[in-house]
């Protein structure tokens, strides 16, 4: 198991324990969302975005990838 701590959408910082599979699950799926994203918007701090709201989304419980995905990138990437 590993901990990750991050900021989540409220500004809170957020701790949670997650199975080395959740983890390479949320990896996989953040890798599909970059790749979504026209290759301008393919930068660090974007792929730090799109993390930040998977980890929230499975903090909240959330395991289905096209779920993670969708909360990914839900929100507009500014960059």
């Amino acid at each position: 198991m590993s901990a990750v701590a991050f900021e989540g959408t409220n500004m809170v910082t957020i701790a949670a324990i997650y199975q080395p599979e959740l983890i390479e699950l949320m990896k996989s799926v953040l890798d599909e969302a970059a790749t979504i994203l026209p290759k301008t918007r393919q930068t660090p701090a974007t792929k730090v975005k799109l993390a930040s709201r998977i980890l929230a989304a499975a903090a909240r419980g959330e395991r289905d990838p096209i779920q993670l995905r969708i909360a990914a990138l839900l929100e507009p990437v500014d960059e």
